[in-house]
């Protein structure tokens, strides 16, 4: 996969060009950061874009949160706002690959986030049913910024090793 540096991050080739394309497309400068959080959001509305950098911030579905400091900025640089749509375009696709490869195996995932903090590293969280239904598994992790083009492998590897620890808890 080819990738690009924006600003310090890296980014797939991909995100960049379109993230480049729709911030080319918007009106004026200088939006607050619901106004950005508002253009994060038009990328894909099944994904919850919100201020909210907690783990394990959403029940169900799909969690994208994005620093407010970070936020702030992008409404003010066009060129932070071409890198924060970069990354959640990123971020979404990663989720949407390794949800994609959960279910291939019979893992249910519940609810998936990834957080963009104020300097732009990430990080992500699930929310896993096991596949006996015993209950719920949480798992947090660090989303390398040089391992960007595996981040869905890089999800689906905690939860294997997750599962695979007898001394882990499950919830539920």
């Amino acid at each position: 996969m080819s990738v690009a540096n924006i600003n310090g991050s890296v980014v797939s080739q991909g995100a960049y060009q379109q993230a480049r394309a729709s911030v080319a497309n918007m009106q004026g400068g200088n939006l607050n950061a619901g106004g950005v959080l508002a253009a994060i959001q038009q990328l894909n509305s099944n994904v919850n874009v919100s201020n909210n950098t907690s783990a394990f911030s959403g029940n169900t579905g799909m969690h994208l949160g994005i620093h407010p400091a970070f936020l702030s900025r992008a409404g003010n640089d066009p060129e932070e706002m071409v890198r924060l749509k970069a990354l959640a375009i990123d971020h979404v696709d990663a989720m949407a690959a390794s949800a994609r490869s959960f279910a291939s195996q019979g893992i249910n995932v519940i609810a998936q986030g990834s957080v963009i903090h104020e300097d732009g590293t990430s990080s992500g969280w699930l929310i896993t049913r096991s596949p006996d239904l015993r209950g719920e598994r949480r798992t947090q992790f660090e989303l390398p910024e040089s391992d960007r083009p595996s981040w869905a492998e890089i999800m689906r590897e905690n939860i294997e090793r997750a599962m695979a620890d007898e001394s882990s808890d499950w919830w539920g």
